[in-house]
């Protein structure tokens, strides 16, 4: 059985505006995904607190690798697409699309082909020149209604990410989608950089593209950049924990220069004083960007 989430994706079906993103219903063999729910292992397990109202956990390729409790589903997934393999049918997507984004760091395709891979938080950049991730995901119930990470763009060195949804069938939790977004044409220059703040944006300042359901064995994926304005929904009060994969290729030189402004300083500041004051009464902080 074919384990890659792009085995019925066609370049054909790559958006390319607001950026170059796919989504792809019933990505992998139904059978394959019914596997991975079953086999998904519990939050506890993962030292995960799952107490944290819709918190995101992150278990990565190296811990699943180190870790032999985890189904061998799992295992066998993860391992496909933090491949060579895998890393190439990415490149048949996306290639042409990265090439024009950054032709400075990527010239031509011939070069993307032979970028030295290797994975997160087991080798390094002296030793590779993108590393790839596939992580086992999770965020936890809710408790207050919030967004777990809204309107924003991806780390400055994050080439591309990819979100495999794999809801189970008695989820009944409302929220939880992607939204895929663009800045309104009235922003551009430094109108359009006032409206960062560090990497989230605020919604005011978009227009919704697409909503991509959290629904089972979905999946999007996309070119990070300074266009890539995505966001989660927020979910309400729900016991039910929202499950999915999440694939990154990361490089070691910032591919884009996050806008800064005398604004989004304040406001930063603003958050931080608010955090120490409310954790000094005893309080739980809230951050509204996460």
């Amino acid at each position: 059985m074919t384990l890659s989430v792009l085995q019925h994706a066609h370049a054909s079906a790559v958006a390319e505006s607001p950026y170059p993103y796919i989504v792809i219903p019933n990505a992998l063999p139904a059978e394959l995904c019914e596997r991975l729910i079953a086999g998904y292992p519990p939050a506890v397990e993962l030292g995960v607190d799952t107490g944290r109202n819709n918190a995101r956990w992150s278990y990565p390729a190296c811990k699943v690798r180190e870790n032999p409790a985890i189904d061998q589903t799992w295992r066998d997934i993860i391992d496909h697409h933090v491949s060579r393999a895998f890393y190439d049918e990415f490149l048949d997507l996306f290639a042409s699309d990265i090439v024009k984004l950054y032709p400075a760091v990527f010239p031509d395709e011939e070069t993307l082909r032979g970028l030295r891979l290797g994975l997160r938080e087991t080798d390094g950049f002296d030793q590779a020149d993108i590393l790839l991730d596939a992580q086992i995901c999770g965020n936890t119930p809710v408790t207050r209604t919030r967004s777990v990470k809204p309107n924003h763009i991806d780390s400055h060195r994050k080439l591309f990410a990819g979100l495999l949804y794999l809801r189970r069938d008695d989820d009944d939790s409302v929220g939880g989608d992607l939204e895929v977004r663009r800045f309104r044409p009235e922003y551009s220059g430094r109108g359009r950089a006032r409206c960062y703040d560090g990497v989230y944006v605020d919604n005011g300042c978009t227009d919704l593209v697409e909503t991509v359901r959290y629904e089972k064995n979905v999946l999007v994926m996309f070119i990070n950049s300074l266009e890539s304005l995505h966001g989660v929904t927020p979910r309400q009060p729900t016991p039910h924990t929202r499950i999915f994969m999440n694939l990154v290729g990361e490089v070691k030189t910032p591919l884009f220069d996050v806008p800064r402004t005398f604004r989004t300083h304040v406001k930063k500041l603003q958050r931080q004083v608010k955090k120490r004051l409310v954790r000094l009464a005893g309080g739980e902080y809230v951050d509204p960007y996460k």
